[in-house]
């Protein structure tokens, strides 16, 4: 998620609490394209891009993760999803998939439910996202009552999966994937979900057709994820944030401009 940085308001916070005034975790934001995100009151960051929710799903995960391409080519698409948020991204993921006759497998990590929660209360979406939502808003709501369990669906399964992303990513053993969707709040906030070594063990439950995705054109990421045998591409541009990155052992990807791939090649090889 492009997450819109701003300066926490943990002063704010505290003085509602202090008043014996309700803490408002999450604070639901309008984005331009009409769908919702959800800003956290405390860190200051919101879900996904002003500029649009959806189209950030859309552009920035299900499609430059070639899903629908996946479809064909396996019949079946196995997704790690790091940071459910809102949903969104899932629910592009079935919006991709639709009439494909692929089935989905997805594995969900969130360390903070009452997001989950949070966002299920959300209505007056865009109809275009409605329609994928409303698929899930079920799914997602026996996931939170069971976490850890597979849900059945129409179009497969979730399997969602609470706590610190670095433990549960553990648990997985020897399980791979075809995509993998990267979105934790950012660097300044969710540091370690951004370590190097945090990377590489994502990468060793990749297949070697898979693509990851993430919002984050930092050259430390880049280079974490080049450290662990990844190749590296541009990923595409949502509004006015600048292009993301895309990792895969052995997809084609799109190229770095010429300055940039100077510079991971550098630090990637430093030691």
């Amino acid at each position: 998620t492009a997450r819109a940085f701003r300066r926490p308001r943990r002063a704010h916070v505290a003085r509602r609490r202090a008043r014996g005034e309700p803490e408002r975790v999450w604070n639901r934001e309008r984005t331009a394209d009409g769908s919702w995100t959800l800003r956290h009151e405390a860190l200051g960051e919101a879900c996904h891009s002003s500029s649009g929710a959806w189209q950030q799903a859309l552009e920035l995960y299900a499609v430059p993760c070639r899903l629908r391409e996946l479809a064909h080519e396996r019949g079946a698409v196995r997704l790690l999803d790091i940071g459910t948020g809102l949903g969104l991204n899932l629910a592009a993921a079935c919006a991709v998939l639709e009439g494909t006759g692929a089935v989905l497998h997805a594995t969900s990590f969130e360390v903070d439910a009452t997001v989950i929660r949070t966002a299920l209360e959300l209505r007056d979406w865009p109809a275009a996202v409605e329609v994928h939502l409303a698929r899930l808003r079920p799914v997602l709501t026996a996931a939170l009552a069971t976490p850890g369990q597979s849900v059945a669906f129409d179009l497969g399964s979730l399997k969602l999966v609470l706590g610190d992303a670095r433990a549960t990513l553990a648990q997985l053993a020897d399980q791979r994937f075809d995509a993998v969707f990267l979105d934790p709040f950012s660097p300044r906030v969710d540091p370690h979900l951004w370590h190097a070594q945090f990377l590489a063990d994502i990468a060793a439950h990749m297949e070697a057709w898979a693509v990851l995705s993430t919002y984050s054109a930092s050259l430390q990421v880049r280079a974490g994820l080049a450290r662990a045998g990844l190749r590296i591409g541009r990923g595409p541009r949502v509004g006015a944030k600048a292009d993301g990155t895309l990792a895969s052992f052995a997809r084609t990807l799109p190229a770095l401009d010429p300055r940039t791939a100077r510079k991971l090649a550098r630090r990637s090889t430093a030691h």
